[in-house]
């Protein structure tokens, strides 16, 4: 079952270099509690970027955020936010909001990975948040506690030999409040052939805790970067079919209103030979949106989706932040 859960979070990885803060006023007044929009903007529009818009249907075995077929990068679905190609990539982060009870029941094990990362046909580098129910399926054992613990954990994976082949590092997130804001980061060394992930807490405080480490790289070439909300951890066949995917369905439209689930700050993602930008940048980019079907509106509904680029005002620069909606469809 682990490696079925763990094929599901090839998608994409984050942690590593520099360590970069963040004013925790901004990601709280930016958090992930519910947000009632106003009349007559009741639906945020997706601003293009870059690129058309990946549809998925709500759930998957996600084999990986790779290559492989470049024409579907998120192989069956499950997944909402942003996602680059077109350039080899060394360098992911973002800070990642924690998301509101609201928004997401940690009581059950649906919740989505919040994770930046890096990909290629055959290996992938992932770090982010996901709750300690879901880690419990994805490890065997929770992490938080005693089975059933409601919770958040950061993790930091790598995955090689098509998922064959895991290390994974898992940080327990302690005294985390909904909209505080997790720092992420993943530099691919390619001298030392080796991955460096960064995974800080309480950035912005006098003594922020940091926790580093490093996976070795296996000769990997990452030729996509994201930053995803992955509801594709199927328990069963694979590849699944929705039915399949049980417990770990994406939720469908939100029951009242629209409902931002997290945000991630401060992106940026550097290119194997040193072009830099934030979610925006020298590659091709393409927003990642869950339908019921997977297939465009108005013949499917929008579930999961990311919303418009913006600048967070924290030094990167336009494109730097965005959030993730949980749609309500009247």
């Amino acid at each position: 079952m682990r490696r079925r859960i763990t094929r599901a979070l090839l998608a994409s990885a984050a942690a590593g270099a520099t360590i970069t803060t963040m004013g925790l006023a901004a990601a709280g007044s930016a958090g992930a509690a519910a947000v009632v929009p106003a009349a007559g903007a009741a639906h945020r529009v997706f601003t293009p970027s870059g690129g058309p818009p990946i549809y998925t249907p709500p759930c998957s075995a996600a084999t990986g955020f790779q290559s492989i077929d470049p024409a579907h990068p998120l192989d069956l679905g499950g997944c909402a936010g942003y996602v680059g190609s077109g350039r080899d990539f060394r360098y992911t982060q973002a800070v990642i909001t924690i998301p509101s009870s609201f928004a997401i029941d940690l009581s059950d094990t649906d919740a989505p990975t919040l994770y930046v990362g890096l990909s290629g046909s055959d290996a992938a580098a992932a770090a982010g948040v996901m709750s300690c129910n879901v880690a419990e399926h994805v490890f065997g054992v929770n992490p938080c506690g005693v089975p059933g613990t409601p919770g958040w954990v950061a993790v930091g994976l790598f995955a090689w030999n098509s998922g064959m082949s895991l290390v994974d590092q898992v940080v327990p997130l302690t005294g985390i409040s909904p909209g505080t804001g997790v720092f992420f980061s993943i530099y691919y060394n390619q001298q030392g052939n080796s991955l460096r992930y960064n995974i800080t807490t309480n950035p912005t405080s006098p003594s922020p805790t940091v926790h580093a480490f490093a996976f070795d790289a296996h000769g990997a070439v990452f030729n996509h970067a994201a930053a995803l909300a992955d509801y594709s951890g199927c328990t069963t066949a694979i590849p699944p079919t929705p039915s399949d995917c049980g417990q770990f369905a994406v939720p469908g439209h939100a029951p009242l209103q629209d409902i931002r689930i997290t945000q991630f700050f401060q992106g940026a993602w550097t290119t194997a030979n040193g072009q830099r930008g934030t979610f925006s940048g020298p590659w091709n980019l393409n927003p990642a949106i869950v339908t019921s079907q997977g297939n465009p509106p108005p013949g499917n509904q929008v579930q999961v989706e990311p919303a418009f680029l913006w600048n967070d005002g924290m030094g990167n620069g336009w494109g730097d932040a965005f959030g993730v909606w949980w749609r309500h469809n009247a």
